[in-house]
């Protein structure tokens, strides 16, 4: 392998990318337009909907500053949740998001923020959003259906032509659509389930069982020299990168730190944030993407951070994906949020000026 100092944004300009398209944006950008879905990487708000802000007394389970439609628009297009039984007092069971434990933060019933997501595709009907729910419970696909079908989201589902994904041939073309086919085509969510069993949910084929798509890094990290770039999950990839390279999957690499409470309770690191998704240093979201990047020698998929909002995680992403002038989204603060503060300014077309320095990549 061959490296040489050059912007990390030649290479991704380059990389799966077979022409622009100026009259649309795409995901903020018209270079993303005729990019494959797999050739992009997106960025994840992880536990999407667990907010820490006044509505929930700024709770220490609260993994993001803002909500889902504000993590949206400021250009977040990935995000995480995860889905648990709940008994009502009437003995009705209904699926909420829950925090780890409903007794210590549930934010209510899937159907409701699936709806929120829906609302913000209405609005915004150049954007493609990916939706991965972390299946607590083991929820069949006939027990989320109902929640989709409830928050009317379900048209907007994109299914794929294969149950997994085909190996990547010599030619490393792809299998996946460019954004603008899924935009014209108006299936413009990618919604994959954790350990969700795809032969029982022919009536739902959209929900697509993750690890049958997608590998992660580990998500249990606890302090700064703890990230690695090798496979966690699925299991039966067995921590190989060419297996997963050679089977296709698509890649997401987690990048937020737990902080270990008493009783084996994790809350998220909001100490130590700003070095987390930082550019630079040890444990950095920029250091690490180049880490898995130059091993994987592709880019990740999917980017997962807490508070997406603080440091250079959204620069980071851009550089990745060659966007240099990103369009229409909300400015938020790059700070810790606390006591009230909020959205600086919005804007609809706002033009960032990188002023990260230039990186080694693979060539």
């Amino acid at each position: 392998m061959i490296s040489q100092v050059v912007l990390c944004l030649f290479v991704a300009a380059t990389a799966g990318q077979v022409g622009v398209t100026a009259q649309r944006i795409c995901n903020n950008s018209p270079n993303l337009c005729n990019r494959t879905y797999d050739s992009i990487t997106y960025l994840g708000a992880h536990d999407s909907p667990f907010v820490r802000d006044v509505s929930t007394g700024y709770s220490s389970f609260g993994d993001q500053f803002f909500n889902t439609s504000t993590q949206l628009d400021a250009g977040v297009r990935m995000l995480t949740a995860q889905v648990h039984a709940v008994t009502t007092a009437q003995g009705a069971q209904e699926w909420h998001l829950c925090h780890t434990l409903c007794n210590l933060f549930d934010v209510g019933k899937l159907s409701d923020w699936l709806w929120e997501v829906r609302t913000w595709l209405d609005r915004n009907p150049t954007d493609v959003v990916t939706i991965i729910l972390v299946n607590s419970d083991n929820a069949k696909a006939a027990d989320l259906m109902p929640e989709f079908s409830a928050a009317d989201i379900a048209h907007y589902a994109y299914v794929p032509p294969f149950q997994k994904p085909p190996p990547v041939p010599a030619d490393g073309a792809s299998a996946w659509p460019a954004l603008n086919e899924m935009i014209d085509q108006g299936k413009r969510l990618v919604s994959f389930v954790a350990s969700i069993d795809p032969a029982s949910n022919t009536a739902a084929p959209y929900l697509l069982n993750e690890f049958d798509f997608v590998w992660e890094t580990a998500y249990d990290v606890s302090n700064a020299s703890g990230f690695k770039c090798t496979p966690d999950r699925p299991p039966s990839l067995d921590a190989s990168m060419a297996a997963a390279k050679a089977a296709g999957m698509l890649f997401m690499m987690n990048h937020f730190l737990y902080w270990d409470q008493a009783f084996g309770i994790q809350v998220p690191d909001i100490r130590n944030v700003q070095n987390t998704n930082a550019w630079d240093g040890e444990g950095s979201l920029g250091q690490t993407l180049l880490d898995c990047s130059g091993q994987y020698q592709r880019q990740p998929t999917f980017v997962l951070v807490d508070f997406f909002n603080v440091g250079p995680a959204i620069d980071s992403v851009d550089i990745f994906n060659g966007v240099k002038d990103a369009v229409g989204r909300t400015l938020v603060t790059a700070e810790v949020v606390g006591g009230g503060a909020g959205i600086m300014e919005e804007e609809r077309s706002i033009t960032t000026t990188k002023t990260l320095k230039p990186c080694k990549v693979w060539l």
